[in-house]
């Protein structure tokens, strides 16, 4: 039964959501990066051997709840461009589309290989933030250092909104940690800036993500569905993950933010090699 969830675990997924909405809000992030490994480590196959697909939708129907609060506040120190939506958005959903219909052909033993694709993902995204970092670091932290809009959109919509929408339909993540090195290496924008408009658009394309991964999960069926389980286990992230998004995107404004991506950085590592070796 969908009630049947011991109160440590109704405590841990309280402290998943606050954590993964602190992660989200301060460094532009669904929280999908943070949610997914957690409830696989809390939960494991309590839901049988698609239960990684029903964390994947409990995670980005999460990150549309803490998502909403963060981008409040970036708004609020005007740090959206947001004349870059219109070039991401709908090549994110088009992404998002196919991103659920391979991730649809993983179901069953394929699961597993759902789960080592996350894991490498992980460890893509470690490599990606070392090579920002080293970027940085050389006073160089751009590859591109000016992005004149409307007449590079197509060239946004392929660095940022397709593979964005495409990691978001097949992994349950908002995409923000594909979208936030992007803008800032290929487009020229400054980090904080490029945080508040990846949490921006994450609205968007974890909607889109949400219904789409639903409706494919409803196919699958489940005692209980897995979409009626991934909308419970959503319930219970909600709320921390609401408080967390709200602080977190204050503190992107004031504390020093590459230390803290340092620390997740490494934390990412450590949880996509515990993937892989599953």
């Amino acid at each position: 039964m969908l009630a049947a969830l011991g109160w440590s675990q109704e405590l841990a997924l309280l402290a998943i959501g606050l954590l993964a909405g602190v992660a989200g809000g301060l460094l532009g992030v669904g929280g999908g990066i943070v949610m997914i490994p957690a409830l696989t480590f809390v939960l494991g196959d309590a839901y049988g051997c698609d239960s990684f697909h029903a964390f994947n939708l409990a995670s980005i129907t999460t990150a549309i709840v803490l998502s909403i609060p963060a981008a409040i506040r970036h708004a609020r120190q005007k740090a959206v461009v947001y004349a870059l939506l219109p070039g991401i958005l709908p090549p994110a959903i088009l992404g998002v589309v196919a991103g659920v219909l391979l991730g649809g052909q993983l179901t069953g033993e394929r699961t597993q290989v759902l789960k080592q694709i996350f894991g490498a993902f992980l460890e893509l995204v470690v490599l990606i933030g070392v090579f920002q970092e080293w970027r940085a670091r050389r006073g160089e932290p751009y590859l591109c250092a000016e992005c004149p809009l409307p007449h590079r959109r197509a060239f946004i919509g392929l660095t940022v909104g397709l593979p964005t929408g495409c990691i978001a339909g097949l992994l349950g993540v908002g995409g923000g940690i594909w979208a936030v090195p992007a803008m800032s290496l290929l487009l020229g924008i400054r980090l904080r800036y490029a945080i508040a408009t990846s949490t921006v658009m994450i609205i968007g394309v974890a909607l889109a993500t949400s219904i789409g991964q639903s409706i494919d999960l409803a196919y699958l069926g489940g005692d209980p569905p897995l979409h009626l389980v991934a909308w419970w286990l959503a319930l219970w992230l909600a709320p921390g993950a609401l408080l967390g998004g709200w602080l977190g995107a204050g503190l992107t404004h004031k504390l020093p933010v590459r230390w803290l991506r340092y620390v997740f950085l490494v934390l990412l590592a450590v949880t996509g090699m515990r993937l892989l070796a599953k």
